[in-house]
């Protein structure tokens, strides 16, 4: 009995020493997902990297194409800065095309 739970117990270590890391289930907006950390080791050093997982939306059009996409996940706030600058962007062009109605004399 106690030789069934030491292979156990060695099993379930080795798969620890072996694992990379965990992934939840999500619920998006638009689509469900898959969140979660990787254990990434360089050089001995060992750092959690969050990541998000996507179904591809181009695997329709090629089969050979991979079922996931993962991405590095990113705080919230990087992604509303990021759209900031876009809508700024386009408010100056917005006044581009209103200032090309007005004669340059007037400018």
């Amino acid at each position: 009995m106690s030789n069934n739970t030491e292979q156990t117990s060695t099993g379930n270590s080795d798969w620890k020493k072996r694992e990379l890391g965990a992934l939840w289930r999500r619920e998006g907006r638009n689509q469900n997902f898959l969140s979660g950390t990787l254990k990434i080791g360089e050089f001995g050093v060992e750092k959690e990297v969050k990541i998000v997982v996507f179904s591809n939306k181009g695997k329709a059009k090629n089969e050979r194409a991979p079922d996931f996409i993962v991405y590095e996940d990113r705080p919230r706030e990087d992604f509303e800065a990021a759209k900031v600058p876009l809508k700024e962007e386009a408010e100056t062009e917005e006044r581009a095309e209103e200032d090309a109605d007005i004669p340059e004399v007037l400018r």
